[in-house]
């Protein structure tokens, strides 16, 4: 009898290693086909974006040909002995702001599209809203003015830089898709107790209250077919749940909407 109970009891604890490595493999393949959904995602935002971004980059192109142009006939006159050493001096600094201007588009589109989707490291807020609203300038800048008003004490976040860039560029882009034309963006930040508050509000179109209740569901949108995939606020939330945060939509129609997020931070450091 001792030897059929041990029999099964082996056979049953065989079972439940094969089960252990089948629900371990089905939990690698979730989490594998996760990161796969947020790296298309990403992808198919910047294919959105494309556009915007090459003109930007071309603008900056046609900024500076001109004015290599002037330096080289600044330096032949100066080879006369008849040029302006300063107006040299001058053409090379607006050199430089165009190259620099070229230089943070391929910085921000770099730190978007990276596939560092488990570091966590100290994380500047402010420069990822920055970095978004550079990527998106050429949507915004012919549709709406950007007002901002940042926390001016400084603070300890820690969280997955490429993924935070990922969500403020998708509410961004919501709140510059959600505006005709004069419209207005409001960014705020706020330091409440152990978290940071995130506030992104604009005056478009709005949510309609039966539609508020969906737009975290995977798939969802109510825009035209081929300008979003519905994926885009269902990843956000899972990266602020997995950051310990929140966040909330307000909306009404017409009137615009207003996104409010909380990140906990480690600390708030005095400054001064």
């Amino acid at each position: 009898i001792l030897q059929q109970m041990n029999n099964e009891l082996t056979k049953t604890n065989d079972e439940l290693n094969i089960q252990k490595i089948k629900l371990k493999k089905a939990l690698e393949d979730l989490q594998n086909a996760q990161l796969q959904m947020i790296q298309s995602e990403k992808m198919a935002s910047l294919g959105l974006l494309t556009a915007g971004v090459a003109h930007e980059i071309h603008y900056a192109r046609n900024f500076l040909l001109p004015v290599l142009y002037a330096l080289e006939d600044r330096i032949k006159e100066c080879e006369s002995s008849s040029g302006d050493v300063e107006t040299i001096k001058t053409i090379i600094s607006h050199m430089n702001v165009g190259i620099q201007r070229a230089s943070a588009i391929v910085k921000s589109l770099n730190t978007f599209s990276r596939k560092d989707t488990n570091v966590i490291k100290k994380c500047d807020i402010h420069q990822i809203i920055e970095n978004s609203l550079l990527i998106l300038n050429y949507e915004i800048k012919n549709k709406c003015t950007v007002s901002k008003d940042f926390e001016s004490r400084s603070f300890d976040l820690e969280g997955n830089e490429e993924n935070l860039h990922q969500v403020i560029l998708n509410i961004l882009n919501n709140s510059v898709q959600a505006i005709k034309m004069n419209g207005k963006v409001n960014i705020s930040t706020c330091l409440k107790e152990s978290m940071i508050e995130i506030i992104i509000a604009d005056n478009g179109e709005g949510i309609s209250p039966e539609n508020l209740g969906k737009i975290f569901d995977p798939f969802f949108t109510t825009k035209e077919p081929g300008s979003g995939t519905g994926l885009g606020l269902s990843i956000v939330f899972k990266i602020i749940e997995e950051h310990r945060g929140d966040i909330k939509f307000e909306s009404e129609i017409n009137k615009g909407t207003k996104v409010i997020i909380h990140l906990p931070i480690k600390r708030i450091q005095e400054n001064g």
